[in-house]
């Protein structure tokens, strides 16, 4: 295994740790532990912490070391919003820079897991389309900083998709896993030329998978709680006349 996958590999654990309710906020994350727990050196777990802070889950602070930040219904929600700004325009550009070849083959694909029937496998299959399909579109939106980005969240955004289509499987409960039905819309109106439509159907696309992932990690009381604008409640402070 090269350097690089090492670091991408301690990435993704970490992610799933906190993801899973393993990690807490406020915790330490010792970099010696950590590689002898994922059988690695000192280099690429550094490297994979500092990732980690640049995506805002971590923070690096002087003589504590790497300390996990919070992670709730409000962080995901943050998350989300910049990944429905960020998906959301590149799909727009990318409308007229896909070959037709590369859509009918993604609609094909797409509508065959929209009849087929829910299983491991069907979730599996899913999580590929879903990569094929955000890919594709981060490469051919035409503007290299907002491709950079979209890789940069990558992993997160992966790692959150996979949390969801893991608990669903683990129940059996494939209600209202629609994502295939959603990403078809998505090829279907880059298929029509309507990049605006296009826009659109990725921005549905993704506030679905929020609120998907708000109702298997999270409790109602907990997100409710923590989304909720505390300061709107508060008596507002007015200036003294006297």
């Amino acid at each position: 295994m090269d350097h690089g996958k090492r670091r991408h590999g301690v990435v993704q654990e970490v992610l799933a740790a906190l993801f899973e309710g393993r990690l807490q906020p406020g915790e330490r994350l010792r970099v010696e532990h950590l590689a002898k727990t994922y059988e690695v050196s000192v280099t690429p777990v550094r490297e994979a912490l500092v990732e980690l802070a640049g995506l805002g889950l971590i923070d690096l602070q002087p003589n504590r070391g790497a300390v996990v930040r919070p992670f709730g219904p409000r962080q995901l929600r943050e998350f989300s919003q910049l990944r429905r700004i960020l998906e959301s325009e590149a799909t727009r550009n990318a409308c007229g820079r896909i070959a037709p070849y590369e859509l009918t083959a993604l609609a094909t694909g797409l509508s065959a897991l929209v009849a087929a029937p829910r299983s491991p496998k069907w979730s599996a299959e899913t999580r590929r389309m879903d990569t094929q399909l955000h890919e594709l579109i981060a490469q051919r939106c035409g503007n290299e900083r907002l491709a950079y980005e979209l890789a940069r969240y990558s992993v997160l955004f992966r790692m959150l998709r996979d949390t969801h289509h893991r608990r669903r499987t683990s129940r059996a409960n494939y209600a209202q896993m629609e994502e295939n039905s959603e990403h078809l819309a998505i090829v279907q109106a880059l298929q029509a030329q309507n990049a605006d439509a296009a826009a659109v159907a990725m921005s549905v696309h993704i506030q679905h998978a929020v609120q998907a992932l708000e109702s298997d990690m999270f409790a109602k009381s907990e997100i409710v709680a923590d989304t909720s604008e505390v300061f709107l409640s508060k008596p507002v402070a007015t200036l003294s006349t006297s």
